[in-house]
Formats: C-alpha cells, structure tokens, sequence
C-alpha cells in the first residue's frame, strides 16, 4: 500500500513528460512556458517521493509534517497540472483569482489532492469522455472544495467502508489513498465527506480552516 502512494505521481509525470516532448516537437510558441510549468509540477512531486520514501514507513506513525502558512490554490492548480495532459479527461477549475491561506504541511495537502484526482481519473470508464469539475470556495472561516467526476459512483452498501485502510474497490486501489487523505485533512482540522450516485458520478466535499491573521 506505501508502495503504491509512492507510484500515484509516477504516471502524470511520465505523461507530462511525454506531453513536453510534443509539444517541443512541435515547436510551439509557448513551449518555454510549458517547459516552466512541468517543471516546476515535477520538481514538487519529486519532492513529495522523497518525503513519503523518508518518512511515510507505515500508515499508523505517519508523520506529523511541517504545519506552515500555504497557498492552497497554488497546490490545487499544480495538481491539476500534473494530471491535466492526460487527454482522456476534461477539468474544469473554478477558483478564486486571489490566495487562500491554510495552516498544513505543504506535502501532505498536495497529497490528499493527489489522491482524489486520480481516483476520480480511475473511477471513469474508459468507453466515457472523463470529466472532472473542481471547485474552490471561501468563506469567513474556512475554504471549501469540491472535486466533481463522472465515474461509475460507489455503491451505497459500501459507506463509509471507503475511508478504511482495508478498503479497496480495484487491485492496487484506493484503501490506503483514501484512509491517508481522511487522516491528513483531519489533523489540518478539516472535514471530507462525499455524495455519489452509482453509476452517474461521485463529488468529493472538503473543508480546511483558514488562517486567522
């Protein structure tokens, strides 16, 4: 299960390689804006490996992390960067246009983000044109997310069995993914929950505090 953590950025950074090689290829106008922004979503996920290679040994004794004053919506758009050249999936991000600040280890945030995009690239059939919607919300206190597939759904018998460690809906699948993110976004003192109908789609429902100045 640590393994597979270790594996989620490997294949967007393959991907994201691949879309840099086209697009040099091609020799497109923006390709050194491009070159800029794969590089930097890459040197963060390297980042990220090294950290879970150091410290994630098991999922019991997971770090604490560094609590530091971040960007979310920084964190979100680099995410969606390094998952957005896959072709098969269509994003559609709404955010607001100036910085939200949270309290949490910069690492472990990009992480929960990590996780319930790519299970929501997973959850989609590959007969489906993919979709999925993010949004960013802020309010007096706290900043809300919602993370919006068009996948198969989860059926309603399996509950709140999806944040378990055990749980897992594929080989290799989300269980440990899942109860991590569950973990991590509640020691930031947030909430996660999700709504799903089966077969149509499933949203995911954050909630963070934000930072009193």
């Amino acid at each position: 299960q640590v393994a597979h953590e270790i594996k989620n950025p490997l294949t967007p950074m393959k991907l994201s390689v691949q879309h840099l090689m086209r697009v040099w290829k091609d020799d497109r106008s923006d390709k050194e804006e491009v070159l800029k922004k794969i590089t930097k979503t890459i040197e963060e996920q390297i980042d990220t490996l090294s950290n879970i290679a150091t410290e994630f040994s098991n999922f019991a004794v997971m770090p604490q992390g560094n609590r530091t004053k971040i960007d979310v919506v920084d964190i979100v758009d680099g995410v969606i960067g390094l998952y957005g050249v896959d072709d098969k999936v269509k994003f559609s991000f709404i955010r607001p246009q100036h910085k939200i600040f949270i309290l949490a280890d910069r690492d472990q945030i990009s992480r929960v983000f990590s996780n319930l995009i790519k299970n929501s690239i997973q959850a989609i059939p590959e007969e489906r044109e993919g979709k999925i919607e993010i949004l960013i919300e802020q309010t007096d206190d706290t900043v809300r997310f919602s993370i919006r597939d068009n996948g198969v759904g989860i059926d309603a018998e399996q509950g709140d069995k999806i944040f378990s460690p055990s749980f897992t809906t594929k080989t290799g699948g989300m269980g440990l993914g899942l109860a991590m993110v569950k973990s991590i976004v509640e020691k930031a003192g947030g909430e996660i929950s999700y709504e799903s109908e089966f077969g149509i789609g499933t949203s995911f429902k954050l909630t963070l505090p934000l930072i009193k100045e």
